[in-house]
């Protein structure tokens, strides 16, 4: 990072007295942020720059009080990040996290962002808002975006024109932009709100899908992140998520053509010839087929009843199943290959609300209700094994994943119970209570109390009394009695 190109903003009032980590400390952070944080969150364009700036500081060939307040709030931010996926031990980690963390916000701690704008504080408000969510704290990382989209938008960064204020270069803004409607899109997807950063979702911006011109290139990574948050845009009402996609048809055949345009690696696992490319094909599963569950959602709602026929309901339906199944069996293989798994929030969420909703869902046949009950003893089996990451988990997550377990229960009994009435034989199957996984009531190295008392409220819910919808979002709220603690 070129201190030099943020010359004059955020270095008089406010300016944060603060001091960076130690030589060996700044080295492997920004190294855990480089290799494992920047190709899957990717915000910063000029990553190099960045490095640059560190060998300086390690150098001596600039001081920390002569760096602007916004490189700084930059530089701390990246290093938070970096923490949150080292290979620390889990106290160190969150320890090193916190206090970049803190560091980095008392950076903005004057009004400076309010008047003098930049591409360093806008790139550091994005990290900021993933180290947040990162942090299992995802609401107020959906607070600084809004804040993140208006100081973009003040300076004309949705303009595709060079009218923006700060002087940047078309690929500057169009990479910041990029950037913002990524974060937006996830974050509102998961908060069932309408994104904000509408006027910055720009298809110019976007590489022409190779199934509708030839001449293009396959989308690698970056590129299929940024079309399918484009296609969230498209296509996710802007009314509440009960309210069903207009054009279920349009939604499939825009997906299909999507899909068609991806890197081989992304379509093919056989193709994935680096862990690289196979925590891309992985990822990319995750996010896509939670994206196409979370716009079929709304068909599992009583609201919506009779407004599709039994024919595009069973379409629809078998789209959403097929979804959730994917994005369920991406999240099990990508804990087992990479921390993007156990430390990125976005990948918990999406990992375990799709598996949730897998629970709800009993339609179709003996195989497809066994096979889903399959992939669900599966996911509980490998949090189990790494219970440590559990005890990270948010509440809302834990609270999806004593659900599972109490939905997986509950099958499992009516299962019994429909063999005890049956003068067949009895075949016994995977998933039975016998062989069930159950998780420790210790999350880390602490008992909670509250996760005992969940299980007993979650006994006790009336999954039948609800649509599967219903019960989704009753899961997922806040709506769950205060003594529990979570």
């Amino acid at each position: 990072m070129d201190g030099a190109s943020d010359v004059g903003r955020g270095t008089s009032a406010g300016r944060s007295e603060t001091t960076l980590a130690l030589d060996q400390d700044m080295i492997s952070l920004f190294g855990f942020y480089r290799d494992r944080v920047h190709s899957f969150q990717f915000v910063v364009d000029d990553l190099a720059e960045i490095e640059k700036l560190i060998c300086s500081l390690l150098n001596h060939e600039i001081q920390v009080q002569h760096i602007d307040n916004h490189s700084l709030c930059l530089l701390h931010a990246i290093m938070a990040a970096g923490a949150q996926f080292s290979d620390l031990p889990t106290a160190t980690r969150l320890s090193k996290s916190n206090q970049n963390l803190h560091a980095s916000l008392k950076c903005l701690g004057s009004f400076d962002l309010l008047w003098n704008p930049s591409k360093r504080l806008i790139q550091a408000l994005l990290i900021l808002g993933h180290v947040l969510q990162n942090d299992m704290n995802p609401r107020a990382a959906w607070i600084l975006g809004g804040t993140t989209v208006r100081v973009a938008l003040s300076v004309g960064l949705h303009q595709s024109m060079n009218h923006c204020s700060l002087r940047l270069s078309p690929a500057e803004a169009q990479q910041l932009r990029l950037a913002i409607v990524w974060q937006d899109a996830l974050l509102s997807l998961a908060f069932d709100r309408p994104p904000a950063s509408h006027e910055m979702n720009l298809e110019s911006d976007l590489p022409a899908l190779i199934s509708l011109d030839p001449s293009s290139q396959p989308l690698d990574y970056r590129q299929a992140m940024n079309w399918l948050c484009h296609l969230s845009f498209r296509h996710l009402p802007r009314l509440p998520q009960t309210e069903p996609v207009r054009n279920y048809s349009l939604l499939f055949h825009d997906f299909d053509l999507y899909e068609s345009s991806l890197a081989p690696h992304l379509q093919d696992l056989q193709r994935c010839t680096s862990i690289q490319e196979l925590q891309e094909h992985y990822s990319l599963i995750v996010h896509r087929y939670f994206l196409l569950s979370t716009l079929c959602r709304p068909i599992l709602s009583s609201q919506n009843k009779g407004k599709f026929s039994e024919e595009e309901c069973s379409m629809i339906l078998n789209r959403f199943q097929g979804a959730l199944k994917r994005s369920v069996c991406a999240f099990i293989k990508l804990r087992s290959i990479s921390n993007l798994a156990t430390r990125s929030w976005a990948f918990v969420h999406n990992g375990l609300a799709s598996a949730l909703l897998l629970s709800f869902i009993r339609q179709g046949s003996d195989a497809q209700v066994q096979d889903s009950q399959e992939i669900l003893a599966e996911l509980v089996k490998t949090l189990t094994e790494r219970s440590d990451d559990v005890g990270q988990f948010s509440a809302a997550h834990k609270k999806a994943l004593r659900a599972i377990q109490a939905l997986q229960r509950s099958s499992v009994e009516e299962t019994r119970c429909q063999s005890e009435n049956s003068s067949q034989e009895h075949h016994p199957i995977a998933g039975s209570s016998e062989s069930m996984t159950v998780l420790p009531e210790h999350f880390g190295n602490t008992q909670e109390q509250s996760m005992v008392s969940l299980d007993d409220w979650l006994r006790d819910f009336d999954f039948d009394a609800f649509s599967p919808l219903e019960s989704y979002n009753f899961i997922m709220s806040d709506q769950v009695p205060h003594d529990f603690g979570l």
